[in-house]
């Protein structure tokens, strides 16, 4: 039998008219507010059919639940803790109709009143609501002929008095359950879709652009790829079972914009494909991905297909296994750091990113085995900030799409024998430094290792001047100063790691004040903070070893910037004593890059 596809809400509220104690009219709305239910149900025969009977109506009785935690405050990121408390957050909801009004409610205080200009008044008051949703019951009771029933819905908290209206996500219907609780901060994560486990990112990445599915030939991908299909920049936002519906029956659902036809030449010859117009010719591309250019002149006549030139059988020649991974890269995460924090940057243009690569030799094809490390620690901040799990995640995947490397990870600090094998170590953690970490590090430099640190791994903690004898300058509670927001920073010309990078804006944080000898580094980028400059990047070489240091990384959209990308990458290169280019194939992956189509259409995040 035909499937379909139905889309499905829990949110609303359900509505009873009545009449002499008769249900006249019974049905769904998407808020309390009349109006608001007005504009959203334009055009529906079921509410205008309610709309009709209002007038002859004496009651009208509205069930929900509402969610009112959090009203105006952020949420924090799921294991994450912020660094000073709330006020207990108390919401008001005030609710006004000419008619009278009757409340039950599950929490709160309910206060009755009326008013001159819009008759009956009801507040119900929650004090430090959570996240369990309040079951509401409203009635309107017309008590005179002209009354209307009508509802204005509003609410203000102790923390702002101003009347807000209502989102529609904030109500649910009365047999609406919660979701379970996720996972936690691992909960985004494509392993947790369970047709996932076990499929990785780029061997994914690899089929997608390989010869076997040739799905590059025809799709384009974060700004990369063919333009005879559909693009599929935005695949992970949908769910598994569709993508893959639509891979193992393409012409279940064809998309309206990318509909293949039947075309018949004068000639007598006759194609089949995706047609578009381009510089007054019509180009055809095939199912075999090639594009074919034919002036419309020659065309005597053109019938939509009835089914998707995308070949069948794609999943049957690339098996469950190549399949898997295929699927891991359209819908699970790439190496890109959660989008959890509003009012980031906008992306980098293409145009800057080649700039600053110029002059960079060939790829070498077969380069030294090179293993890096990654370690972080427990996430100390708000949404959008000092993520380290998740940079840990994400970077662990960028550097597993480099050729010749071995990537390990680890918490807080790396296994002893990691000292004796690691080429290059990256710290992204609230620094710990004590006597035992001072001693592996001293060994790991003597061998010849190297090591990066980025924002907050620079935390000296009791012992700052210690940590810094060995990277340069370290941080300083109580005695070091920092500033949230935009960086002015000018760099050194002549350091392989700064090629081509002159200036470089940023919205992040700066330290400066920190203990340690700057005549003792090589400071490759600095900002200007207390009417001086101040280093925010640097490296130093210490006994066989080299250190790398980059003060900027406060907020997790830093490290989709591909300039600062070039920065860290080239900075790790380094210190391992290999070309600064080295990772040059890994600047585009996840990065925020924006790509300019023929259409002119763009997108931020790039997959090759």
């Amino acid at each position: 039998s035909p499937e379909t596809d139905l889309h499905y809400t829990l949110g609303g509220v359900t509505a009873h008219l009545g009449q002499g104690g008769q249900v006249i009219w019974e049905g769904w709305l998407p808020h309390l507010d009349t109006h608001v239910n007005q504009r959203f149900t334009q055009g529906s025969a079921s509410h205008d059919e309610l709309r009709s009977e209002l007038n002859s109506a004496d009651r009208l009785t509205l069930r929900t639940q509402l969610d009112l935690h959090h009203m105006l405050r952020p949420e924090v990121q799921p294991g994450a803790t912020i660094d000073f408390d709330y006020r207990p957050e108390q919401v008001t909801i005030v609710l006004r109709s000419a008619s009278q009004i009757t409340v039950k409610a599950d929490a709160g205080r309910i206060e009755t009143g009326s008013d001159s200009n819009t008759g009956s008044t009801v507040r119900l008051t929650v004090d430090k609501p959570t996240a369990k949703w309040i079951p509401l019951e409203i009635t309107l009771s017309r008590q005179a002929a002209r009354e209307q029933l009508a509802l204005a819905a509003v609410w203000f908290t102790n923390d702002d008095a101003r009347e807000r209206p209502f989102p529609l996500r904030r109500f649910f219907l009365p047999w609406a359950q919660p979701a379970e609780p996720t996972a936690g901060a691992d909960s985004w994560v494509a392993g947790d879709i369970p047709e996932l486990e076990g499929g990785n990112w780029n061997r994914g990445r690899a089929v997608f652009f390989g010869e076997q599915a040739n799905c590059s030939k025809c799709h384009q991908l974060q700004g990369t790829g063919g333009h005879i299909g559909p693009d599929l920049s935005n695949l992970g936002h949908r769910d598994y079972q569709s993508v893959l519906r639509d891979i193992v029956h393409p012409s279940f659902a064809i998309n309206p914009d990318h509909l293949a036809y039947t075309i018949m030449l004068h000639n007598g010859q006759i194609l089949t494909g995706l047609v578009r117009q381009e510089e007054g010719q019509l180009i055809v591309g095939t199912a075999k991905a090639e594009e074919v250019r034919i002036d419309p002149k020659e065309v005597e006549k053109m019938v939509p297909a009835t089914i998707s030139i995308m070949p069948t059988g794609i999943d049957e020649a690339l098996g469950p296994d190549k399949l898997r991974d295929l699927m891991t890269f359209l819908v699970g995460t790439s190496p890109s750091m959660p989008n959890d924090r509003a009012g980031g940057p906008p992306p980098r243009s293409r145009a800057e990113v080649e700039r600053a690569l110029a002059g960079a030799p060939p790829v070498d094809s077969d380069p030294r085995p090179m293993q890096v490390v990654l370690v972080a620690g427990a996430k100390d901040h708000g949404p959008g900030e000092h993520d380290y799990p998740a940079w840990l995640r994400a970077w662990k995947t960028l550097f597993e799409a480099a050729n010749n490397v071995a990537v390990t990870t680890a918490m807080d600090w790396p296994e002893p024998e990691t000292f004796a094998t690691a080429d290059a170590i990256v710290f992204y953690q609230q620094g710990k430094w004590n006597e035992q970490r001072a001693s592996d590090i001293d060994t790991f430099l003597k061998r010849g290792g190297g090591v990066s640190y980025i924002h907050y791994a620079v935390d000296g903690g009791t012992d700052a001047a210690g940590f810094a004898e060995r990277i340069g300058l370290a941080w300083k509670g109580g005695g070091s100063k920092f500033r949230h927001g935009a960086l002015d920073m000018l760099f050194k010309s002549n350091h392989p790691i700064t090629r081509n990078i002159n200036r470089l804006q940023l919205e992040d944080e700066s330290y400066w004040q920190l203990v340690g000898d700057a005549e003792s580094i090589d400071i490759l980028a600095s900002g200007r903070e207390d009417d001086a400059m101040q280093p925010l990047i640097w490296c130093h070489e210490r006994e066989a070893g080299r250190v790398f240091v980059s003060i900027p990384g406060h907020y997790s959209w830093t490290f989709d910037d591909p300039l600062f990308r070039i920065l860290l990458l080239r900075g790790i290169a380094w210190t391992a004593h290999q070309p600064v280019d080295r990772f040059n194939e890994l600047i585009y992956l996840g990065a925020s890059v924006q790509e300019k189509s023929s259409s002119g259409s763009s997108s931020s995040k790039t997959a090759k």
